[in-house]
């Protein structure tokens, strides 16, 4: 008797969901003149995620996040695509997610924490599949390339490129990590501190030489290449960064608390 209480139970919290997930679906829909509301997007996007319909909303991005239109802000699409990248049960919305940041990763702004997934701000998840990792670290130096040549892009990119270094326990991709560090050193040295802050972590210099001693040529000749031609981008960049940017919330930048 218990048992099939529990069963019907269960039975309608899944109904009570799936019905749940159609409505704020419904909130997705073109509106009777093809327009849609943003904030309609937005409110049914982030209900999916927090469904457990992350892969859906993630998937869904990809007709209403785009370069050439964007039915939502770029805040709200990186909120879904952390989502996304949390779902360590469904390899293939972390990948769709890491796509879709990747596509987009030169309209947004390196230096703010909401234009970019907390869930790997400054750290990172090893079980991400190879593809994903190779998609996340494409978006995070496309992004940051993108940005402007100053001290608060240099710092931001350090400290993340840090906690891929760290996070993550596969010495090809620490090897691959480290040589990108190694192209940022020269500037980070020359700004003459020692401490790097973004989002809640804190990084010394001496933290990030250490990752960059691990350095080395990856086996994929061909991968290989592609590290080498982002190794100049990142070192004529950084070399760039000389200068301060002063931007609403900036002073928020030198803490991680």
């Amino acid at each position: 008797m218990e048992r099939r209480l529990s069963q019907e139970h269960e039975s309608e919290a899944r109904r009570l969901k799936l019905d749940a997930a159609m409505r704020a679906g419904a909130l997705i829909s073109p509106m009777p003149d093809a327009t849609v509301e943003r904030a309609s997007v937005a409110s049914g996007l982030l209900a999916l995620t927090q469904l457990g319909q992350a892969d859906l909303a993630v998937a869904l991005l990809v007709d209403l996040w785009t370069k050439e239109y964007s039915a939502i802000s770029n805040e709200t699409a990186v909120l879904v695509i952390d989502a996304g990248l949390r779902q360590s049960s469904s390899p293939n919305a972390q990948l769709v997610a890491a796509e879709v940041l990747c596509r987009n990763a030169c309209r947004l702004d390196s230096c703010q924490s909401l234009h970019w997934p907390s869930v790997i701000d400054g750290g990172w998840d090893t079980k991400f599949g190879p593809k994903t990792k190779l998609l996340l670290l494409d978006a995070l130096l496309s992004m940051s390339l993108a940005a402007p040549a100053n001290e608060n892009s240099l710092r931001s990119l350090a400290v993340r490129l840090y906690g891929v270094a760290q996070g993550d326990e596969d010495p090809r991709v620490r090897a691959c990590v480290g040589r990108l560090i190694s192209a940022l050193l020269p500037s980070l040295q020359r700004l003459g501190y020692s401490d790097f802050m973004q989002g809640n972590q804190r990084v010394l210099l001496h933290q990030l030489k250490e990752a960059a001693q691990r350095a080395s040529r990856n086996p994929d000749l061909f991968l290989n290449r592609m590290v080498e031609a982002k190794e100049t981008c990142l070192s004529q960049w950084a070399e760039r960064c000389s200068s301060i940017q002063i931007y609403p919330g900036s002073m928020a930048s030198t803490t991680t608390r």
